[in-house]
């Protein structure tokens, strides 16, 4: 635990991801569904009983909407963390870093879109930064199913109603205090817009929009451009940079098939080589959703970035996961886990400090992660104590 009354705290951001909303309205794929028992019994009679076992689990967690209890809950937690006296009074951002339905369906992203607007007035947040997930990109089906016309108009309705018709967007930006620094947050958009990879749940970071031939601009350049462009008159001065995207870049376990971001290497190169402009990494921290799991676990926080190598990202850089803000856990999982152990809703506060006046010139900040969960899925959410008792925090040099 680090020694810093003389930090000044400067910025909360409350991180939710993977709410997952399935309203009234959603409809139910029972194509799909059918075909998934159909297959799940063919491999049972041929003894592949894990694989069926497997198939089904990712089948249910994948469909799965939200607790409906999980939204007043949240909003009760909010309210309380904005009036306590050492969290109210600093500047707050709420970033979503996507799947706020798990069909993709218009009344739920209106839904998921009525609950951030809520979480945004309780924490007086004065911006809020929202990116869509591979299941947001869903059109209301299995994507697999889907017409190439179905997936056109999902994809023009998405981008035309609830989402930033290009990407990348930001950057947001606030002053880091006692220094002529800033910190800033900007996103990619990592969902792929088709049928095959996003059946898989495969993210890529490309040329935006990339379903078009003659126009578009990759991401990554572009971000890069842009940074170049807002770049401190003095030509000295370099700014702490966090970067949202739903595909963690770094991913934890990753597995052998689907799920991960297919051009993680691509992605952590360019966040890398912008230090030829000599104004540090395009990205020191990176925000991401996706795996239901918050990475690093409670309690792993590094105390310093420096010495932390989360391939493909390099020395210095971290990357934090969001667990589900919201998904109905599979009733499997929450009879085998009775031990209090088991905390299916998740997200993370984070609070950033600038260092005392005297430290102005050290060009680091330092950040509190806090991980709010309901213990067994029920009740309310409270902030999760890491052992030892103390509040993590890790010192990040920009």
């Amino acid at each position: 635990m680090m020694n810093y009354r003389d930090y000044q705290a400067f910025l909360h951001i409350v991180h939710v991801s993977d709410m997952h909303c399935r309203d009234g309205s959603s409809p139910t794929d029972l194509r799909a569904e059918r075909a998934v028992q159909r297959l799940a019994r063919q491999l049972r009679r041929t003894g592949a009983h894990p694989i069926a076992d497997w198939l089904e689990s990712s089948w249910e967690q994948g469909l799965a909407g939200h607790d409906p209890s999980a939204h007043d809950r949240m909003c009760r937690f909010l309210r309380w963390f904005a009036a306590d006296r050492h969290f109210g009074g600093i500047e707050c951002w709420l970033l979503d870093t996507g799947d706020l339905s798990s069909m993709g369906d218009l009344g739920s992203l209106d839904t998921a879109r009525r609950w951030l607007d809520d979480y945004c007035r309780i924490v007086r947040a004065t911006r809020m930064l929202v990116l869509y997930g591979n299941h947001d990109a869903w059109p209301c089906r299995f994507p697999l199913a889907a017409p190439r016309a179905e997936l056109e108009a999902h994809r023009n309705a998405l981008r035309s109603r609830f989402f930033p018709p290009l990407w990348p967007q930001g950057p947001l930006a606030v002053d880091i205090p006692h220094t002529r620094s800033r910190l800033l947050l900007s996103s990619v958009n990592s969902a792929i817009d088709d049928r095959w990879y996003n059946t898989w749940a495969y993210g890529s970071v490309e040329r935006d929009p990339h379903w078009t031939s003659s126009r578009g601009v990759h991401q990554m350049q572009k971000l890069a451009d842009d940074t170049e462009r807002g770049f401190h008159r003095d030509l000295v001065t370099r700014d702490f940079r966090i970067l949202a995207v739903h595909h963690p870049v770094h991913y934890p376990q990753r597995p052998a098939f689907g799920m991960a971001l297919r051009n993680a290497d691509e992605v952590a190169d360019a966040l890398i080589a912008f230090d030829r402009r000599q104004r540090g990494k395009l990205a020191h921290l990176v925000l991401s959703g996706h795996t239901h799991a918050p990475f690093p676990v409670l309690g792993a926080l590094p105390r310093y970035a420096k010495g932390q190598h989360l391939q493909p990202l390099t020395d210095g850089q971290l990357q934090l996961i969001a667990g589900s803000l919201s998904q109905m856990p599979r009733a499997a999982d929450r009879a085998a886990c009775r031990d209090g152990r088991f905390v299916p809703h998740q997200f993370q506060v984070l609070t950033f400090f600038a260092p005392p006046v005297w430290q102005r010139h050290h060009h680091h900040v330092l950040m509190e992660r806090r991980i709010v969960g309901r213990p067994g899925g029920t009740g309310d959410f409270r902030i999760l104590v890491p052992p030892g008792g103390h509040v993590e925090s890790v010192l990040m040099e920009y």
